[in-house]
């Protein structure tokens, strides 16, 4: 084993000092961290709008799946009762409760099915899509049909939401609900 005097270890701590002011320093400067804030900022500006439209459309279909059991009760009770007021003949077979995006989901005397929704997915007056009973539901523009009239008679079944009474903010809408596709 090695011993040191005192005057030694004087020498070799003062030599490890010296050693550590001599090297280089690393990181980061000012400049170099305000441009990466910069372009992370930028990044944020356009992925929050990006991904709050992603959410009220995933909202949007929500209620489209929700309007599921409200298009089964009007074929039902198309299939069993003819022409009739839906609104009237639905009554009952058909019940919603409002959740977080739908506030209601209505079924009109005519069949067509409205869908409002929450004020967190789309503003007040343009919150609203209709769902109509038709006979040519892949139709670029497909025309209702009244199932309350005589002339409601033959429907085949099918379903649109390709609807010019819809007035929900067009980008929110699925591909298959605008018009002119």
């Amino acid at each position: 084993m090695k011993s040191y005097q005192l005057g030694d270890i004087y020498f070799m701590m003062r030599n490890s000092q010296n050693q550590t002011d001599n090297s280089d320093q690393s990181g980061f400067t000012l400049i170099e961290v305000m441009v990466v804030v910069a372009i992370i900022g930028i990044l944020v500006a356009v992925a929050v709008p990006q991904y709050q439209d992603y959410i009220a459309r995933s909202r949007v279909v929500e209620g489209m799946n929700l309007s599921s059991s409200a298009k089964l009760s009007v074929t039902e009770a198309f299939a069993s009762r003819g022409t009739v007021p839906m609104d009237e003949a639905t009554n009952g077979s058909f019940t919603f409760t409002p959740t977080r995006s739908v506030k209601l989901i209505e079924i009109t005397p005519s069949g067509a099915i409205a869908i409002d929704f929450q004020n967190s997915v789309a503003p007040e007056g343009k919150n609203t899509l209709h769902l109509f009973p038709t006979n040519e539901p892949d139709a670029n523009a497909p025309k209702p049909v009244d199932l309350s009239k005589s002339e409601g008679s033959t429907w085949s079944g099918g379903w649109s939401c390709r609807s010019a009474e819809t007035n929900l903010i067009p980008q929110l809408l699925p591909s298959e609900c605008r018009i002119g596709k």
